[in-house]
């Protein structure tokens, strides 16, 4: 079931799946995918008794873009729209890589409404300058040569050296629904999100961390620290 949210005068698309009124797994898909990217998951949740929801950002999958940077606040905030939305004060929430700092930025706006956390292939840390300019110029290009532009050379890097059958096709679908301004928003407002180290430390609810052995832009060791650093 797909529903549509409205948030600050914008529409939204989120996903959902599993009995009204269960307990909320909610869902942040990575860059530069959409919802979709979680089919297997929340089919899983669903079956498991609780309602998955997984929202699309803007400028990916079924929402349309913002034309202005995509702040990790944002985002956040999209979430708890959601939950209103789902009639559910508190949730469970999953990210992977940008949804992971939504998850952050989340767990900073409003850590009253965490049940739980799952982190996966993301970090807390701020980018440096270096790679703020390299998002950039990224930004630029997809405004200017559209999504493929950027995605073609992300993708590769998103997988294993040697990725299952059929992976990379399926992550290549999920691409083609990201929209240059779209992949331009979130670039910039990834560049713009804080430091969440020092936040780790108050989080009260318990946390999963995962990290892939075989991830390309995300490491082990950094996931591991990101895991010592929360309680």
């Amino acid at each position: 079931m797909h529903l549509a949210l409205l948030h600050q005068g914008r529409p939204a698309l989120l996903r959902v799946e599993g009995p009204a009124g269960a307990p909320v797994a909610l869902f942040f898909h990575p860059y530069p995918l959409h919802s979709d990217a979680w089919g297997d998951m929340l089919s899983a949740c669903a079956a498991a008794g609780l309602c998955a929801a997984a929202l699309d950002a803007p400028g990916f999958g079924g929402t349309p873009p913002l034309g202005k940077p995509l702040t990790m606040d944002f985002l956040a905030e999209l979430g708890a729209c959601a939950l209103d939305t789902l009639g559910a004060r508190r949730a469970a929430v999953v990210g992977c890589s940008m949804g992971g700092y939504a998850v952050m930025a989340f767990a900073r706006r409003f850590p009253e409404r965490m049940t739980a956390v799952a982190l996966i292939a993301t970090k807390a840390s701020a980018d440096t300058e270096e790679t703020r300019q390299i998002r950039e110029r990224q930004a630029v290009l997809a405004q200017e040569r559209g999504p493929e532009a950027v995605t073609s050379e992300l993708i590769p890097k998103l997988l294993s050296q040697e990725p299952p059958p059929g992976v990379r096709r399926e992550v290549e679908e999920l691409a083609k629904r990201a929209t240059g301004q779209g992949i331009a928003d979130a670039l910039r407002g990834m560049a713009e999100r804080p430091d969440s180290t020092p936040d780790l430390p108050k989080w009260n609810v318990p946390a999963l961390v995962i990290a892939g052995e075989q991830d390309q832009l995300m490491p082990s060791a950094g996931m591991e620290k990101l895991g010592r650093g929360i309680p």
